[in-house]
């Protein structure tokens, strides 16, 4: 018979899991429910892909087990979180276009809000702020910092012009993060994981920028690629 901690494991896959295969998660998780002797109707998701009745399933295998959440399953303001940040949101912004992983973007909300960016930009096939991947890396970060999402990266970017900021990608081969002047206002660019930035964005940008690298690999995973760049702007 399946154990609650069984259990609650094959919901955190689910909650964690993209796309595809949530449904096949979904009846993986139903067949073993059904084995046990306390089987209820109520314990099973059949159809439902609602966030939240997701999470209160998982909470309820893992106190049943005599555990309780696991820190990053839970969404939200942490201990030690700040009620306000320190200083006014800075004219910095993002866009994130053609992001596949809701994990990575996730990350760049939290890592967005650690350094005073104001606004996150969605475009393409980026994982929206409803994602629960994205919802438990963001830790709470996407219900407050300020997101859009636009039909086409060209306009975020004609956009942003209209307001005098500067247009930035950050992509292999351009000025080292270590010498460039950071503008005040800024639409900072990152793109998909494996094929970066798409030409037709890199010829709208003003500058390129890079992360020096001194070992073998060339790149970082776009989400530390970020976090460096936004890091070393903030100095």
């Amino acid at each position: 018979m399946p154990s609650p901690k069984s259990l609650a494991n094959l919901l955190r896959n689910y909650i964690l899991r993209i796309g595809k295969d949530w449904s096949a998660a979904a009846k993986v998780y139903d067949r073993q429910v059904a084995l046990r002797e306390d089987f209820k109707p109520e314990l099973l998701i059949g159809n439902s892909t609602q966030h939240k009745r997701i999470l209160d399933l998982y909470l309820h295998w893992r106190y049943a087990a005599g555990l309780g959440p696991e820190r990053d399953m839970l969404a939200g303001k942490e201990d030690g979180d700040r009620d306000a940040p320190l200083c006014e949101p800075l004219t910095h912004a993002v866009l994130i276009h053609n992001l596949r992983s809701a994990h990575n973007t996730g990350s760049i909300f939290r890592t967005a809000d650690c350094f005073g960016f104001s606004e996150i930009n969605l475009s393409g096939y980026t994982p929206g702020i409803e994602h629960p991947a994205l919802k438990g890396t963001a830790r709470g970060c996407e219900t407050w910092l300020k997101s859009r999402r636009w039909e086409s990266p060209l306009e975020c970017i004609n956009f942003y012009k209209e307001q005098n900021y500067q247009i930035i990608a950050l992509e292999t081969g351009g000025t080292s993060i270590n010498t460039f002047e950071w503008p005040k206002k800024f639409l900072l660019i990152v793109g998909n994981e494996e094929l970066g930035i798409a030409k037709e964005l890199l010829d709208e940008c003003n500058s390129k920028v890079s992360i020096p690298m001194i070992g073998r690999k060339a790149s970082l995973n776009v989400s530390c690629a970020f976090a460096a760049a936004a890091a070393l702007k903030s100095k």
